[in-house]
Parts: C-alpha cells; sequence; structure tokens
C-alpha cells in the first residue's frame, strides 16, 4: 500500500511498476517525514481504499479497475494480517480512517521521534495528505485556523507544558492522552496575537478563531490527536 510515484506511474517497495487511477491514492507522511515546520511536498503515496471503517470495498471494482486489479493481486497479504480489527471487515480494509482524514489543513506530530515541533501539513493536487498511525493530527478546513494552531502549539508556553509532562524515554514520547492535556481555549487567552509572528492579515482570522474557542466548535477537536 506504501508507494513511490514516478511521472504517472507508480512503484511498490517490491519495485514492480503500478498503474493506478489516481482517485483512491494520496500522498503520505511517516513520523520521519515531519521534521520541518511545514510539509508541501512528499516522498510517498498510499491507497485509501475507505473513507470511514468498515466501509464496503465492492465499489473498486466497477469504478476503478486498475486500482482493483492490483490490490486483488495481492489479497493474499491483506488475509496474512492477524489483527482482530480486520476480522470481518470488507477486503482490503485499514483502520484508523474517517472524516477527520480528509481535512485538507492539518497540524501534525510524530509520536516516536522527541522533537516538540508541531509541523503543518497543507493539501498536495487538491488532495489532503494522509499521515501513518504513528503520528497525531487535527484537521482543519482552513489554511488560517490551522496556521493559527500551528503557531499556539509551538509557541513558547506549550513547548514549556509538554516539556513538563513527557517522559522522553518512552517508546512513544507523545501519546494521546500527552496531546489532549493541551487546552487550546487556555493557551489562547495567555498568548496575545502579537506572540503568534502573524501579519495583520490573520487579525480577523484570530478574533473569529477566540470566538470560536469560545462557542467550543474548535476544541472537540483535541479528541482526534
Amino acid at each position: 500500500m506504501e508507494l513511490r510515484k514516478e511521472g504517472t506511474y507508480f512503484f511498490n517497495a517490491e519495485n514492480e511498476q503500478i498503474e493506478l487511477e489516481n482517485d483512491l491514492v494520496y500522498a503520505f507522511l511517516k513520523s520521519s517525514d515531519l521534521k520541518n515546520k511545514e510539509v508541501t511536498e512528499v516522498r510517498e503515496y498510499t491507497i485509501i481504499p475507505q473513507k470511514k471503517i468498515g466501509q464496503e470495498t465492492d465499489y473498486i471494482k466497477e469504478f476503478y479497475p486498475l486500482t482493483y486489479q492490483y490490490l486483488k493481486a495481492n489479497e493474499g497479504s491483506f488475509d496474512k494480517r492477524k489483527s482482530n480489527i480486520y476480522k470481518g471487515k470488507p477486503k482490503f480494509s485499514i483502520f484508523g480512517i474517517g472524516d477527520y482524514s480528509f481535512k485538507p489543513y492539518k497540524v501534525a506530530i510524530s509520536g516516536l521521534y522527541k522533537t516538540f515541533s508541531f509541523t503543518l501539513v497543507f493539501p498536495l493536487d487538491e488532495k489532503p495528505i494522509m499521515l501513518d498511525d504513528t503520528c497525531y493530527f487535527l484537521g482543519f478546513d482552513t489554511a488560517e485556523e490551522a496556521i493559527i494552531t500551528h503557531r499556539l502549539l509551538n509557541h513558547a508556553i506549550t513547548q514549556k507544558f509538554l516539556k513538563s509532562i513527557v517522559f522522553l524515554e518512552a517508546k512513544r514520547a507523545f501519546t494521546k492522552d500527552i496531546l489532549m492535556r493541551i487546552n487550546l481555549s487556555t493557551l489562547a487567552r495567555l498568548v496575545n496575537f502579537s506572540d503568534l509572528g502573524l501579519d495583520y492579515h490573520f487579525q480577523k482570522y484570530w478574533d473569529k478563531y477566540l470566538q470560536n474557542l469560545r462557542n467550543e466548535q474548535l476544541t472537540p477537536q483535541l479528541s482526534l490527536f
């Protein structure tokens, strides 16, 4: 399912050249890709056959015959998966997928690396970039919300807080429980707009952002970490 792209063709880990329809292929990031403040290009791609857990996959055969042919040729590999989460599920099922996965703008952090920096992830080719299960992220519909959140999460206050609660010797330094201890509403009250390093264009978005926090329209997203 992990592919690289050269021209119009994709290649899998065994260096097999594959021709696929583009609709189900998405740019893909791993923890090792979250080293910079922003991501606008990728090294890998992946096939996303479902938009939610348990969605039927029969449609692929009808609408995406090239993709189906490739998946069918590798059906044995899917059948060898031992995890109970795949039992009784449609063929070629994946996990950790939902509406949040398809948000165009994301703020992400690696669960494996000992870095406290959050990365801003932009869409690529008008499609959201996907992240693997070693990453945690929040998804947003607008670039402005994502950029403001990115600045807040990389603020010195947040960094100091995280460093006080993260156990760096753990296999996963950052976990969902750790990240959910960040309270965006409290953080936004402690930070002035001038501290974010954003130009005046963002002032109106900052005011709306604060209003959304007061209306609890942003805070539920923390459950996605």
